[in-house]
């Protein structure tokens, strides 16, 4: 049985998107595809855990034409079958690159965020300048995953994609075995692992936190790096928070956090789908999240969460004292979590590539899906 070759390309392993794509590249070579992961920069790789049957290639540079020329050298040695790219802004560096395969593979792209909401957060003669870039690359790809029901239906309704080139496949998560140990503190807390970026919109939740702490004698802890950190510890110093809110920095395993809050977090101006809600299930503990859509798909109607308004801290607040107050149901929780498991991603990507292969060239996954339905959980 012969081996089909795959390459997966991102700019950087690093966040959802990173680490996603060590996920995939872990399950796909497990299947018995040969694999390499290629990228710009490879900061977290080692953390992610990428699988030795994987090749990496580390090409360097931060430069769109410096990274275009190394994956048409990438692309021309390699000769995948497959090629998956990750989010839509690294098309344009792999259609550029296609030309120096000695056959055109066939193109994947995994959409990571809506392509809609970071086009129309620009200024207008950039999304002049960008609309046709994104118009050209989705019609040049062979088929796109979407993450979510929201993410599809904008493909189809905005960008004009046809739904038999679009599958919906959520994220997934390692759901533990068992709880976390708890963590322990001297007060009750409030946790948001949160990247500290302005897509993460802190600023609405130590506003919305101010409100909370008046009524409940709690913290607020923070897990993550990012380049706004002085910014928002001077913020939450302006709001006499400093000796309730925590900055952690960046925590490897926050298992143990999620297990010992009262809930978690997510302010989120937009997200594609945001592993940190199902994280906090796994661990039996409730979120209040923004309404972006991945959150909305995981929790509405479910017992498991709190929505709020985008940007709006009164209302953030009074989600998260609700939250608070609720008496939940870790069982509803945990099973929630687990219709988002590795496992079930495992099967599910594994059978999507399969079907592109050639008959006999890989032993065929346990089930099929078809191209524009997602994955039945």
């Amino acid at each position: 049985m012969r081996h089909p070759k795959l390459l997966i390309y991102v700019r950087a392993i690093s966040g959802g998107a990173g680490k996603n794509s060590v996920k995939y590249a872990n399950f796909l070579a497990e299947a018995g595809f040969e694999v390499m992961l290629t990228c710009a920069r490879a900061p977290l790789v080692d953390q992610f855990g990428l699988d030795a049957r994987v090749a990496l290639r580390v090409l360097g540079g931060r430069k769109s034409l410096t990274i275009t020329r190394a994956l048409r050298r990438q692309l021309a040695a390699f000769a995948p079958e497959i090629c998956l790219v990750v989010d839509a802004s690294n098309l344009p560096a792999i259609l550029l690159a296609l030309p120096a395969c000695p056959q055109r593979p066939t193109l994947v792209l995994r959409e990571a965020l809506s392509t809609r909401a970071r086009l129309e957060q620009r200024a207008k003669v950039k999304q002049w300048l960008k609309r046709p870039v994104h118009v050209l690359g989705y019609r040049r790809t062979d088929h796109i995953i979407a993450l979510t029901q929201h993410m599809r239906d904008e493909l189809v309704h905005y960008w004009h994609q046809p739904q038999r080139k679009i599958t919906v496949i959520p994220n997934g998560i390692a759901c533990p075995d068992t709880r976390a140990e708890p963590h322990q503190r001297a007060r009750p807390y409030i946790l948001c692992v949160s990247r500290l970026e302005a897509q993460k919109d802190i600023p609405t939740l130590l506003n919305a936190f101010a409100t909370v702490r008046r009524a409940h004698d709690c913290q607020l802890l923070i897990a993550g790096a990012g380049r706004d950190q002085a910014r928002l510890e001077a913020l939450s110093a302006r709001l006499g928070l400093a000796a309730d809110v925590e900055f952690l920095g960046h925590v490897s395993d926050p298992g143990a956090l999620y297990a010992g809050a009262q809930i978690a977090v997510l302010s989120s101006l937009w997200e594609g789908f945001p592993n940190v809600v199902i994280e906090a299930l796994a661990h039996g503990t409730p979120v209040v999240a923004t309404r972006t859509p991945g959150a909305v798909e995981i929790l509405d109607g479910t017992e498991c969460g709190l929505l709020a308004n985008l940007g709006d801290a009164p209302d953030l607040a009074r989600q998260m004292e609700a939250a608070l107050t609720k008496d939940w149901d870790s069982t509803t929780l945990l099973d929630r979590a687990t219709d988002f498991s590795d496992m079930r991603l495992r099967t599910t990507v594994t059978a999507f590539f399969s079907r592109l292969c050639p008959a006999g060239d890989i032993e065929a996954a346990s089930h099929r899906l078809e191209p524009s339905e997602p994955d039945a959980h």
